[in-house]
């Protein structure tokens, strides 16, 4: 509970006289600390002001939210004898003196909401001032300390700041006395709750939220708790254990009670819940609760008005008893469960309950038109992913009150009811959400009755004709989504007439005509636009660079023509252009990267979105589709027709989040398939967050802008079909993230740069470009340079000739007869190296999959280190015996390791990966190319890669005393888990696994992870680098870095190239000049569909 103090000034009765006085005085006093620009408290504390005035001073007390600033010295505070309420609430003081003077009359002391840090002191004001009633202390960055009260305090809230100390947590519920609230929520406490509030005589409020703290709870923590305990918050810990082992005792005042965001499990609930007949609030979401509701022992609390088993494992029908609690209830949250059947008709007679979620469950049946409907208090209805079939009941019209709707995900057929918005009855409504369902028929005119709709979301159904003209000048609209349906007809020139309060418009893939209509410029509050794949034609409008909010603007797949407006680049928050598949002409504008640098963050964070990515080259027309996905189902969008559209598709789903806090770029580009010509401007390389830029099939030319290598986030680039000269720049081999180039069908030439992984891309990406040689493709010649032939000349020089010509022929001749056979030879020795490799043995677990690999033997290993640069998969397979199982030493999680001993008397470990689908080859070089360059004394070195078929090899160096401790797997998470793990030891300065260190039965990781839960982090940091640059701050937020890779699950793992992020935004903080990209983390990466070649 995050509660909320009042300001107020209090007095003494006998110090109300002169009190017009002393404030007159005041307000002269601080006109005059104005004037000279001097704090109010740093002229009270640093003794600016006479003693005589201190001593005269009324407790003018209230300061909140004055912008004060600097050092707090609160002895001088206190030393005024009449100051009995300190308010000084939401200014910056960033430090002080946080004990008191020898006499203290305070009883209320506020400093929330400042920039407080470091310990309390052992002489803080909590011992010294006697009469101290009220303390608090939230919103600040207090770390620890010590902590002694009096009984005179009644409320202390330290919540919202960074205190790890159990003592500070078992000291207050020992020695509580006579408080009735104590708040420590949303701090860093860890470990286990040991302590019961026995001791507490008042207690009322016990708020406990937003911590880390782990384990069981006590069975009769809450039993031993006073009889006044109402609010009980122990949400968003880490409690496990089952349920029914809580022992709730008499709990007779108890109104409130949540435990959600923990680990609770079990199929059976505490019977003396059941004596908690006050409970007006009891929340059990987001645990791992399972089985049936218990329907009885709930339904029997009668007062209950607040009741949300939201994200369990509840399987079974609702139960008919949980409608007992309707004379009370209020909120009913059952969603992300398993649960079957319908909504019980005993739900008729909540007549109270004005919030009803049943979504993401299996719910069937006609429950929304026999029960819901007769609910008339009903303000919020969700019953998405669920199994509703049928029409839409036009008697959810008789929910007068209803204000959102969200049907999405269903079964539901035929039209939207015209009667939704066709009298007053539903004038409330707000959010009308039907995505991913079978309607059909128009959109109805009715809807416009609605004036207070700001959402209407009608996406992937089969709709058809024209969105009615009232709809589009609905005066308080903000959201109108409604891609992946037939409607026809133009975008009005009233859009946003009446005032800039749309936000999204996303009608992609539908049929639209006309041109974009220059109104839009008005939508000044614009933040997604998403009209691709329509049959939109004309300009595109300048205008729309005057949308300051706008982020997404996709024009793609339409027949748009003229040039791109430089006036896109005053889009100040612009992070995703894609205008692919038009008819634009005229040059590149060099304004598009105007903004780079200056992009702010958190304009489309939080939204719901899904990339489907094309990988099939150049037979596919653009790098791929973003769309809004919000409602819809997975499985219905790898049926649609845009994801088919290219031979491999790979699909994204997730939420947007921004990774930098200033200084972004745009992060997504694509203006392929037009008529662009012109040259490439050398600006577009001050993109350092564009991770995806595709120029190709254009007309365009001139050179590849050597500024293009400062791409650093860069992982698909597409230059092909255009007329490109030149070479390509040898700045292209430092960008360690791409995963996908293409500079085909253009006139480059020169050789290929060796560097970095420019060399692993398939010939293909470099074809048709008479003038280009290295590898892949051929090598580069020297060339020919022959003399020229000059006539008359004598006899002699012809004879001469002749005879320097018929002796280079049979010189030519020997030599290749003797080349050939050495050739022969050398297959002949091969021959017989692949039968002897045919025939050795193999481990068990060793297949390998090479039928489709041509010459898998002669395959090089990519090497780091030059003595090896000749190794090939022969030799490997040769120096382990056919990865013999005598050759084994160790299997782990990620693989098998081999010992190898090379024909040069070289001893390394081979690691076999672990073959996870979804990773694809450019990924893992590219990684690879990364990780090769780490070098640490504690890292065991990698010294090469090979990949053969599906199998993935890793060489390392082989350490004598011990198994291979350090490996990668190269998956979507698993590189992130190693990656913090080497991390971890670069920080620490440990091996991975060191018995001496950790114990037989732990490792680094354990052992950095028990250190943290502990809040002894600083103990896991070598001492060395503590007293080297950077600074303490950077290490820690290095740390921070390392354990979100670590992470148990692997979704919440980031990406490589959000590691990179933060760790460019960590290097430019420090620097004083932070950069900022925006990524999408948390990305579920689900591989809908790949074509088999």
């Amino acid at each position: 509970m995050k509660k909320q103090w009042r300001v107020s000034l209090f007095l003494h009765q006998e110090q109300q006289q002169g009190l017009m006085g002393i404030f007159g005085f005041m307000f002269l006093l601080l006109f005059h600390l104005q004037a000279t620009g001097l704090p109010i408290l740093q002229v009270l504390a640093h003794g600016k002001v006479s003693s005589a005035l201190l001593m005269a001073m009324l407790p003018l007390s209230t300061l909140n939210n004055f912008g004060l600033i600097g050092g707090l010295n609160l002895p001088t505070l206190t030393a005024l004898p009449y100051l009995i309420h300190l308010f000084l609430r939401g200014n910056s003081f960033s430090a002080g003196d946080l004990s008191t003077s020898s006499s203290c009359n305070l009883e209320t002391i506020d400093l929330s909401l400042n920039n407080l840090s470091g310990p309390l002191p052992p002489r803080s004001f909590f011992l010294s001032c006697d009469h101290l009633s009220y303390v608090n202390l939230s919103h600040n960055s207090i770390s620890g300390g010590t902590l002694h009260f009096g009984p005179s305090l009644l409320q202390l809230d330290l919540s919202r700041n960074k205190i790890s100390e159990s003592t500070f947590l078992s000291y207050s519920l020992s020695s509580c006395q006579n408080l009735n609230l104590l708040n420590f929520s949303d701090n860093k406490l860890a470990g286990k709750l040991s302590v019961t509030p026995l001791s507490c005589k008042n207690l009322s409020t016990l708020d406990l939220s937003y911590n880390l703290l782990s384990g069981e709870i006590q069975p009769r923590f809450v039993a031993e708790a006073p009889g006044s305990l109402k609010y009980l918050d122990l949400s968003q810990n880490n409690f496990s254990g089952k349920l029914s082992n809580l022992d709730f005792g008499q709990c007779s005042n108890l109104t409130v009670v949540n435990l959600s965001q923990n680990i609770f499990s079990g199929s059976e609930f505490p019977t003396s819940l059941k004596n908690c007949q006050l409970l007006e609030t009891l929340n059990l979401s987001h645990n791992a609760l399972q089985d049936k509701i218990p329907g009885l022992l709930v339904g029997n609390l009668k007062k209950l008005k607040h009741l949300s088993l939201a994200h369990n494992k509840f399987t079974g029908e609702i139960p008919p008893e949980l409608g007992q609690v309707c004379g009370t209830l209020q909120e009913l949250d059952l969603s992300f469960n398993k649960l079957t059947g319908e909504l019980p008709s005993t739900f008729v007679s909540c007549s109270s309950l004005h919030s009803l979620n049943l979504g993401y469950n299996l719910l069937s049946g006609d429950f929304l038109s026999t029960v819901v409907s007769k609910l008339s208090s009903l303000i919020n209805l969700y019953v998405p992913f669920n199994n509703i079939s049928g029409p839409v009941p036009l008697s959810l019209t008789h929910c007068t009150q209803l204000r959102v709707l969200d049907l999405s995900s269903n079964a539901l057929t035929g039209t939207i009811p015209s009667g939704f918005c066709s009298s007053p009855n539903l004038s409330a409504l707000e959010r009308i959400v039907l995505p991913n369902n079978y309607l059909s028929g128009t959109v109805p005119l009715e809807l416009e009755n609605c004036k207070n709709l700001k959402t209407i979301d009608l996406s992937f159904n089969s709709l058809r004709g024209a969105i009615p003209l009232a709809i589009w000048t609905l005066p308080n609209l903000s959201d109108l989504v409604m891609w992946a349906n037939n409607l026809t007809g133009e975008i009005p020139e009233e859009i946003c007439a009446n005032g800039g309060n749309l936000e999204t418009l996303i009608l992609n893939n539908n049929l639209l005509t006309g041109k974009i209509p220059q109104s839009i410029s008005r939508c000044t509050n614009m933040i997604w636009v998403s009209l691709s794949s329509n049959l939109l034609s004309g300009e595109i409008p300048a205008g729309i660079g005057d949308l300051p909010k706008l982020a997404v603007l996709q024009l793609g797949n339409n027949s748009l023509s003229g040039q791109i407006p430089s006036e896109l680049g005053k889009c100040r928050s612009l992070i995703w252009l894609d205008l692919n598949s038009n008819d634009l002409s005229g040059a590149l504008p060099p304004a598009l990267a105007d903004q780079a640098g200056l992009v702010m963050p958190g304009i489309v964070s939080g939204k719901q979105f899904a990339f489907v990515r094309n990988e099939g080259g150049t037979s596919c027309r653009g790098a791929g589709g973003l769309v809004e996905f919000e409602g819809i189902r997975p499985e219905r969008l790898e049926g649609f027709p845009m994801v088919h559209s290219c031979p491999s598709t790979r699909i994204y789903s997730g939420m947007t989040v921004d990774t930098f806090t200033s200084n972004g770029s745009m992060i997504y580009l694509d203006l392929s398939y037009n008529s662009l010509t012109g040259t490439i401007p050398e600006s577009l390389g001050s993109l350092s967050y564009l991770q995806v830029l595709n120029l190709g099939h254009n007309n365009l030319t001139g050179n590849i802008p050597d500024s293009f290598g400062e791409l650093k986030a860069i992982g698909v680039l597409d230059l092909s079909h255009n007329n490109f000269q030149g070479r390509i720049p040898g700045s292209l081999g430092g960008l360690s993230f791409l995963s996908d180039l293409d500079v085909s069908n253009n006139n480059l030439s020169g050789p290929i740069p060796s560097g970095g992984q420019l060399t692993t891309f398939p010939a293909s990406r470099y074809e048709n470009n008479s003038g280009l040689c290295g590898l892949p493709l051929s090598l580069c010649g020297s060339g020919s340079h022959t003399a020229p032939f000059r006539s008359g000349g004598n006899k002699q020089t012809l004879e001469a000739g002749v005879i320097i010509g018929i002796t280079f022929f049979v010189l030519c001749i020997l030599g290749l007869t003797l080349a050939l056979y050495r050739v022969k030879k050398y297959q002949q020795k091969e021959e017989q190296r692949e039968k002897y490799i045919e025939s050795l043995p193999t481990s068990g677990s060793s297949s390998w999959k090479l039928s489709s690999v041509p010459e898998p033997l002669s395959i090089n290993v990519a090497t780091f280190e030059k003595p090896l640069r000749k190794l090939t998969f022969a030799h490997l397979m040769e120096a382990t015996n056919g990865f013999s199982a005598d050759s084994l030493i160790g299997t782990g999680g990620f693989g098998e390791v081999y010992k190898a001993q090379l024909r040069n008397g070289c001893v390394v470990a081979i690691k076999k990966l672990i073959r996870v689908k979804g990773q694809g080859d450019r990924e893992f070089m590219a990684e690879m190319e990364t990780i090769g360059k780490i070098k640490h004394r504690n890292l065991v070195p990698l010294l090469g890669y090979c990949k053969i078929g599906e199998e993935r090899l890793l060489v390392y160096e082989y350490m004598k005393w011990g198994s291979l401790e350090s490996s990668f797997r190269c998956t979507t998470k698993g590189d992130v888990y190693s990656y913090g793990v080497i991390l971890l030891e670069l920080l620490s300065g440990k091996r991975p696994t060191d018995p001496s260190q950790f114990g037989d039965d732990n490792n680094l990781v354990g052992w950095a992870k028990q250190l943290h839960r502990e809040k002894r982090s600083n103990e896991i940091l070598d001492p060395e680098l503590m007293t080297q640059k950077p600074g303490e701050a950077e290490l820690f937020q290095c740390l921070r870095i390392a354990f979100e890779c670590l992470d148990d699950r692997p979704h919440r793992r980031p990406t490589m190239i959000q590691v990179m992020a933060m760790f460019k935004e960590l290097q430019v903080d420090t620097e004083s000049d932070s950069l900022d990209g925006f990524s999408l983390k948390d990305t579920v990466i689900e591989e809908l569909r790949e074509k088999e070649p």
